[in-house]
């Protein structure tokens, strides 16, 4: 398993195109072309050609709730790989997010989501149970550094730190994203008061966000949620 591991990560090397120079943050990510990107794919001066609602980002986030790691005797052997890297968070970072950010039990006014009640709940000999993705929409090409294992906390907390790591690359001069999230009618009751109280939550200037839960899962939700 581990020359797996280490097969895989020089594969990803080799098709990222990666020299001697070293990789930085979100490099090794597969670029989505149907993605707007100013200034790579799209023009600097879109806004004189297209009109601004034409131009979104879709970004479409789920969880992995079965994705268990278990606690190493000895933390230092547990060395990743790609940390940083393509898809995945700088682990240091998000720790430090994960610590500092306000923990609170979720109440669900919606239905009994028991994927994210069992993720709640403490199990003191894993360091990860779930794993949090933001993808582009459009193709369901993952958006560069926007995995991310939850290694404590709340459900929320955790999955809101790839949003916001998406919402933020490669966005600048985009003024509106739509976010499709299966709790979304959870997720947005406190969506901005969590930026303004995490120095590790940001969304670029401007931009204004909507949410939506995905046909998919529609048919779990009250009609209360539709809107």
């Amino acid at each position: 398993m581990q020359i797996t591991h280490l097969w895989v990560y020089l594969a990803f090397l080799q098709i990222s195109g990666a020299g001697h120079d070293g990789l930085g943050v979100g490099q090794q990510a597969l670029f989505c072309p149907a993605f707007p990107q100013p200034g790579v794919n799209f023009p600097d001066n879109w806004e004189q050609i297209y009109p601004t609602w034409l131009v979104k980002l879709q970004y479409v986030v789920h969880g992995n709730f079965s994705a268990q790691h278990r606690k190493m005797k000895i933390s230092q052997d547990d060395v990743p790989l790609s940390d940083s890297l393509a898809y995945v968070v700088e682990s240091t970072t998000y720790a430090t997010h994960v610590s500092s950010a306000v923990e609170a039990r979720e109440r669900l006014t919606c239905q009994n989501h028991r994927a994210i009640n069992a993720s709640n709940a403490s199990r003191k000999n894993l360091t990860a149970t779930r794993i949090g993705a933001t993808a582009c929409a459009r193709h369901g090409c993952f958006v560069s550094h926007s995995v991310v294992d939850s290694q404590k906390g709340e459900h929320q907390m955790n999955v809101d730190y790839p949003i916001y790591q998406a919402l933020n690359y490669q966005s600048q001069g985009i003024h509106l994203s739509i976010l499709a999230y299966d709790v979304a009618c959870q997720g947005q009751i406190n969506f901005l008061k969590q930026v303004q109280e995490d120095a590790y939550l940001q969304v670029p200037d401007g931009m204004d966000i909507v949410t939506a839960i995905r046909k998919l899962h529609l048919s779990a939700h009250k009609l209360e949620c539709y809107p």
